[in-house]
């Protein structure tokens, strides 16, 4: 998706005008192709769309993709693969418009050409290759993620939003669209509080129960028109802290008939709490053996038909070292409520908005940062047969732009969240043959032989959230569903075993791209907004925000407020929304909306869900040749699995994939330099070699000045990638000796290399 330098307009929705501009953008047709010129860094790509009966020069000569369903507007596109592989975090581009260019109807002006840059680059276990980009001096952003075989690209132009989706091998051949956003946009809430499995729960049977509570025959002919409800004075109760909790029943009369002498007994309260005052109550214990204390409660008078009254009682809960529930049963007759208090612990800290709780710092020391500062939340990708129907080969490269997607909502959020994926697999489940809701509670409690195995997965690939994606034909009216995780527990996503219950549904082929941030949200405690759902779900302020005919954000629903935009942002005061604040604050009680604040103080939970165990490349410091310090660092991997582990040795039968990342030293941006790939083979007899990008091989007899650059010099960007080896199978002559490997970089103004002092080793063995 695009997103802008000032503001992310990463749309998910088609976006009308905001409050400030009546804007619309019209596609005028006129058939071009697309075409992308590499000049030194700056990109200059023209984007020109043909008609459907128009070839295209030099395209492969394969099928056409089907225009998507989800189009409103359409025209196919071509892109040549070796333009875009050129592509490059840094490197500026030029977007040429179709045709005469899009025309801002209430200016009247027309916009021919986009230019932007491009803002970051990262790739996926699976080798799929990421770029986000912002506009210069212009309101436009990108997400595109490009796998071996297909493109998909989110775009947002001024308040609109444009879609790539190409396939191919030499040449990707594809549509440039705008979808329909109200499919799969039903009325329905897509979110369940799950239930909590018995087994895991303190008894809430009461241990003697002789019959009814109550003894007016009254009350026990009219028992089917009565309810039960109860109310607690707080959300919850922090660990270490004593608290005094006001409990309040209410009794309402749905019968048509007067009831009076009402009586109910209280169990569990007392077990839990110490009784301060309980004006209509009476404590009592039971004879059963062990001995309850219950509170036996009475309302005076009568209750006609219709009317409610209620009753309280004050218990004082004292200091607790471990999480748990005060809880609470109201029992009359046959009629049962059964209510509780979460004591949790205390994750949000005593600070300010910028500080840290102990709880969260010592989860934080123990977290997966990356190189954004972000923490690495892990994610396992499910899908269905009928889900890899709509998309074939390109099923996981498509599942990786939704990812890509939420990321860069969490970005521009200002959330410190990366999602990676490290895995991706299909299960035999028929979607079109059950509800969403059906197959949710299947899955997260293995209810179904296609998810006997998930458990097993999540723990072996460390994933900390998984997603099951179906196609959206399977049940339009949704384009997912997912467990809530940690309701009322003010953040604490650990307390109850939330993280057995971090499992959520998508729809492939929804055409709301933001479909994984929103139900990823659920699963780490947000509901939609206050108008939807009364209240917020981890904490009060843990949700969405809207407002009348303007805008929605990422967790609220448009249609709640008939809006016309749903923006790409999660909630918050901080932040602007077509010019008004995205959220309430969240000391507000009531209407507090700070989705933002939520999900940085429980992102470290989330993240701890599961073990690590996907590899990252391993990092190794920098040297330089002046022997100045530098703040450079490097990391190198060879993989034999595509980035599933590292691997220290490679058998003669296997292939081998090596990487390098380089974390820039600040000095060093924006000057141009080179790279330098060296291996010493000198255990095999071969010496010291020099390889380049292009698989050429050179002699290196030891003179720093001589060294041969693996690709063409280029500025130099925050974070630089090589992809040094890729498929390599290890030659005979290396049998049963190591490869040692060197990288480095030169910078052609000064001269100065800076280099990695300690290689890295891979053994090559003698077996296969």
């Amino acid at each position: 998706m695009l997103s802008t330098i000032a503001d992310f307009m990463c749309q998910f929705m088609p976006i009308l005008p905001t409050i400030h501009a009546r804007h619309r953008l019209w596609l005028l047709p006129r058939p071009h192709r697309l075409s992308i010129l590499i000049r030194r860094g700056l990109v200059a790509m023209a984007l020109v769309l043909m008609t459907l009966g128009t070839g295209l020069a030099h395209a492969d000569q394969t099928a056409w993709p089907a225009r998507p369903a989800t189009a409103t507007v359409a025209a196919p596109v071509s892109f040549t693969r070796s333009d875009l592989a050129a592509l490059q975090e840094g490197n500026e581009f030029h977007f040429t418009l179709p045709g005469n260019g899009l025309v801002l109807t209430a200016s009247g002006q027309t916009l021919n050409v986009l230019h932007g840059r491009i803002t970051h680059e990262a790739s996926y276990i699976n080798g799929d290759r990421v770029l986000r980009g912002v506009g210069v001096a212009q309101d436009l952003g990108f997400v595109l993620t490009l796998g071996d075989n297909s493109l998909f690209a989110d775009l947002g132009i001024e308040n609109q939003r444009w879609v790539i989706a190409a396939e191919g091998n030499h040449t990707l051949n594809g549509w440039f669209y705008q979808p329909n956003g109200t499919l799969g946009a039903g009325a329905e809430s897509d979110f369940v509080i799950p239930r909590q499995d018995p087994a895991r729960q303190r008894q809430t049977e009461p241990l003697t129960l002789q019959g009814p509570v109550a003894a007016s025959p009254a009350i026990a002919g009219s028992q089917a028109g009565l309810q039960i409800s109860q109310r607690f004075s707080r959300d919850v109760v922090t660990l270490g802290e004593p608290a005094e909790i006001e409990v309040v029943v209410e009794f309402a009369n749905q019968s048509s008939r007067t009831v009076s002498g009402l009586r109910a007994d209280i169990y569990f309260i007392l077990e839990d709490a110490t009784l301060v005052s309980a004006p209509a109550c009476r404590p009592r214990t039971t004879q059963s053996s062990p001995p309850q204390p219950v509170l036996s409660c009475e309302l005076s008078g009568s209750l006609a038909p219709g009317a409610s009254r209620s009753l309280s009682f004050i218990v004082s809960v004292g200091p607790r070292t471990e999480p748990g529930r005060v809880v609470s049963t109201v029992i009359m007759g046959d009629i049962r409520s059964d209510a509780h208090l979460n004591v949790v612990n205390d994750v949000v800290g005593a600070g300010g908005q910028g500080s840290m709780s102990p709880f969260n710092q010592q989860l934080a020391s123990q977290s997966h940062i990356d190189r954004l500062g972000n923490v690495v939340i892990d994610v396992m990708a499910l899908y269905t047969p009928d889900a890899q129907a709509v998309y074939g080969v390109h099923t996981i490269t498509r599942i990786n732009q939704l990812i890509s997607v939420a990321n860069q909502i969490y970005h521009d959020s200002g959330i410190g969240i990366t999602l990676r994926p490290v895995y991706h697999g299909g299960v035999d489940y028929p979607a079109a043959q059950a509800g969403m809701h059906t197959m949710l509670e299947q899955l997260t409690y293995g209810e179904h032989p296609a998810f006997a195995h998930v458990a097993a997965l999540r723990e072996r690939y460390g994933a900390d959230l998984t997603v099951v994606f179906r196609p959206l034909a399977a049940q339009s009216a949704m384009c997912g569903l997912a467990n809530l995780g940690g309701y009322r527990t003010n953040g604490d996503l650990t307390a109850f075993d939330d993280r057995d219950f971090a499992y959520s549904l998508a729809a492939i082929d929804c055409p709301v791209s933001g479909v994984l941030a929103h139900e990823f949200g659920h699963n780490m405690g947000l509901t939609h907004s206050h108008r939807e759902d009364g209240g917020g779900g981890t904490f009060r302020f843990a949700t969405g925000h809207g407002v009348d005919h303007s805008f929605a954000t990422v967790m609220a629903n448009p249609n709640a407020f008939s809006a016309s935009q749903r923006l790409p942002l999660f909630s918050s005061p901080e932040l602007d929304c077509a010019g008004l604040p995205c959220g309430v604050d969240h000391r507000d009680e009531r209407f507090g909306a700070d989705a933002v604040r939520a999900l940085n103080l429980v992102r470290f939970q989330v993240a701890g869900f599961m073990p690590t165990r996907v590899a990252d490349r391993r990092g190794r410091l920098a040297g330089s040749t002046d022997g100045s310090p530098t703040a450079t660092y490097i990391g190198m991997a060879a993989s034999t699995d595509k980035g599933l582990s590292n691997a220290a040795s490679v058998g003669l039968s296997q292939t081998m994939d090596i990487t390098a990342e380089f974390y820039i030293t600040p000095s060093h941006i924006g000057r141009r330099g080179h790279f330098h790939v060296l291996a010493d083979l000198s255990s095999a007899g071969l010496g010291f070699v020099q390889l380049t990008a292009r698989g050429e091989v050179f002699d290196w007899q030891g003179d720093v000045d001589k060294l041969v650059a693996f690709a063409a010099a280029d500025t130099l960007s925050s974070v630089e990638y090589l992809h040094i080896l890729n498929d390599f199978k290890p030659l005979p002559e290396l049998a049963g000796t190591p490869i040692v490997l060197f990288v480095a970089y030169r910078l052609l103004d000064s001269g100065e290399l800076i280099y990695t002092p300690e290689p890295m080793v891979i053994d090559i063995k003698t077996t296969p």
